[in-house]
């Protein structure tokens, strides 16, 4: 009986055992979505996979509608889409959260490039659709879409309804029609760029229900119906960049209200006429403000311009360019408070005189051509800023020799003096000028050659 009792005791520890092992692996498929007829389930069934079948298949139904002559969606194959180009998951959960569909333009894009040459260069794209498996991404938080050409289809309903979006760029991607105000359902979203040609906005209420707007482009949206444009955005108190160049933005009557973007850094308004000058004093409290640009706006007069920049204590790029602005470049300057200033543009207007002796020692940029009025002393006024890289005087009343001082800018990769009335000869110092790229010196009565150490 003894014996017998103890195999019935170890054929129990071998049933046991199978079946906790049964169990086990049970929890194991049950964690890993299998066996439970879950079309959702993530995929196992390659090492690394973390991917939404789902999502995957919306994935690849978006891909179907896009434009894709070099092959840019060549790793969207496989089970994992969490690897594919352009998209990224959360870890977690496997769901995607990011989806970078930028057209994958060769050269390098910045904000100064020839934003008309981005036009003709999209026409020249073919045509992509928005397919509405978009939808199914509803987890995601970055969406760009931006420099393709979709055929000025209107902007798709359905980007409103992904509401964890904190990302989303539509920019130059050649939408039409009215921007949909439902696009303020995405509370979340902290950079917006809507950037291009052909959208308008009649309303700017929508953009006041997003509370932690940092970035936000509209440059070339036609705003000229927003009439509330400015104290919708004055409302948003996180706001650090705001770009409205070329937005026909209407004219605010006064008194404007309190100054409410104490984050701003960046605000770019070029391209507007309607900038009055209270609206320029009322820039003095911008005291964060680190890049204003101003070119073209055609109504910008001097006194209020140097009532802001008494007061824009961390300015580093200012542009005032093709403002028609009148006075002494002395008495604008004399009232910039920051010394940290970088990047000067003051061409194309009707300024005279020459920079204040030992001021702005940090410009590296320092452009002011097309003034006419720029005297000959410029030269010796400009002695302290040799971290200048660009210096443009073309198109002044610059007269005399080149003095031999020139050699001392000894960073300056671009040297613009044409078209002024600068005789003699080039002076031999030029030849110190080891980083100088571009050098124009035509429509002048200068002799000589550029000396062969450059």
């Amino acid at each position: 009986m003894a014996a017998a009792g103890s195999g019935s005791f170890q054929d129990g520890r071998i049933a046991s055992k199978r079946l906790m092992m049964l169990v086990a692996l049970l929890l194991v498929s049950c964690c890993l979505g299998h066996g439970f007829g879950d079309e959702d389930h993530v995929e196992v069934e390659e090492v690394g996979s973390s991917c939404m079948e789902s999502e995957r298949r919306a994935l690849l139904a978006i891909k179907s509608d896009m434009y894709d002559p070099d092959n840019w969606f060549s790793s969207w194959t496989g089970k994992d889409c969490c690897g594919w180009r352009g998209v990224a998951c959360d870890h977690t959960t496997g769901h995607v959260t990011k989806l970078d569909l930028r057209y994958p333009y060769t050269y390098t894009y910045t904000y100064t490039y020839d934003m008309w040459d981005v036009f003709y260069d999209a026409e020249t794209i073919g045509a992509s659709k928005v397919n509405p498996s978009l939808q199914e991404l509803k987890y995601l938080k970055y969406l760009d879409l931006s420099m393709n050409n979709f055929s000025h289809a209107p902007v798709p309903s359905v980007i409103s309804s992904l509401v964890h979006l904190e990302y989303l760029n539509l920019s130059y991607a050649m939408f039409y029609g009215l921007v949909p105000p439902q696009l303020g359902n995405l509370s979340n979203l902290y950079h917006l760029d809507l950037g291009g040609w052909f959208l308008h906005v009649d309303d700017l209420d929508w953009l006041s229900r997003i509370p932690s707007l940092k970035y936000l482009d509209m440059s070339y949206v036609n705003l000229s119906k927003a009439t509330n444009w400015f104290y919708v955005i004055n409302s948003i108190p996180t706001l650090e960049v705001l770009r409205l160049r070329y937005a026909d933005l209407p004219y605010v009557p006064s008194p404007l209200p309190p100054f409410n973007l104490t984050a701003i850094a960046t605000l770019d308004l070029s391209w507007n006429s309607n900038i009055s000058s209270a609206m320029l004093r009322w820039l003095s409290n911008a005291t964060s403000l680190e890049y204003l640009l101003l070119f073209r706006c055609g109504s910008l007069t001097i006194e209020p311009l140097q009532v802001a920049l008494a007061s824009l204590i961390n300015l580093k790029e200012l542009d005032l360019s093709f403002n028609s602005l009148e006075g002494e470049i002395r008495e604008t300057l004399n009232n910039v408070s920051s010394r940290g200033l970088k990047h000067l543009d003051l061409s194309w207007n009707q300024l005279s005189g020459d920079i204040p002796p030992g001021s702005l020692r940090d410009l590296e940029y320092l452009d002011l051509s097309g003034n006419f009025n720029v005297i000959v002393h410029i030269f010796a006024s400009l002695g302290n800023l040799t971290n200048l890289r660009h210096l443009g005087l073309s198109g002044n009343s610059i007269s005399g020799e080149i003095p031999q001082t020139v050699g001392n800018f000894v960073r300056l990769e671009y040297l613009d003096l044409s078209s002024n009335g600068i005789i003699g000869k080039i002076p031999e110092s030029i030849g110190n000028l080891s980083n100088l790229v571009e050098l124009y010196l035509s429509r002048n009565n200068i002799a000589g050659s550029i000396p062969r150490t450059m």
